[in-house]
C-alpha cells in the first residue's frame, strides 16, 4: 500500500475549523509529533544554555518563534488578521497545529518514517551546533 493511501485526510475539530489558522491536507502522524516534541525539548535545553533563562518554546502557545538555516517554528498566532501558513517548516514539509503542538496537527505531504528521522536529525544537529558555538 502506498504511503499516501495510508495517511488520512485531515479533519479539524470545530473550534479549529471556525477560529483557527489554515490547516494542511493530511493528518500528521503521531511519530512526527513525538519527534517535534523532542526537537522542542532540545531547543529549550540549548536556549537555556545560551540565555541562562527559561525559554518560551514556539512549539507551545507562547507567541514565540525560532528560525535557523535548517528549520523554522512559530507558535500559534492569535491574530485573526494574519494568515499563518505553518507552525513548523523543514525543507518542503510544513506542519500546522491548533494552539500548541500535539493538538490538531496536520501536514502538507506524506512523510515516511525514514524522512521524519532525517528531519529530526537535521534539526537536532542544527540546534546542537548553536550550543557548540556558544
Amino acid at each position: 500500500m502506498c504511503l499516501k493511501k495510508r495517511m488520512k485526510k485531515y479533519q479539524p475539530e470545530i473550534g479549529q475549523a471556525l477560529f483557527g489558522q489554515p490547516t494542511k491536507q493530511l493528518e500528521c502522524p503521531e511519530y512526527v509529533v513525538a519527534l517535534l516534541e523532542s526537537i522542542s525539548n532540545e531547543l529549550g535545553r540549548v536556549m537555556w544554555n545560551i540565555k541562562q533563562e527559561e525559554y518560551a518554546s514556539p512549539f507551545g502557545n507562547t507567541g514565540n518563534r525560532f528560525k535557523n538555516g535548517t528549520f523554522e517554528v512559530q507558535a500559534y498566532s492569535w491574530d485573526e488578521e494574519v494568515v499563518q501558513p505553518f507552525n513548523f517548516k523543514w525543507q518542503d514539509v510544513e506542519i500546522s497545529w491548533y494552539k500548541y503542538l500535539g493538538r490538531g496537527c496536520s501536514i502538507n505531504r506524506p512523510i515516511t518514517k525514514a524522512r521524519a528521522v532525517a528531519m529530526f536529525n537535521d534539526c537536532i544537529r542544527s540546534i546542537r551546533k548553536m550550543d557548540k558555538e556558544l
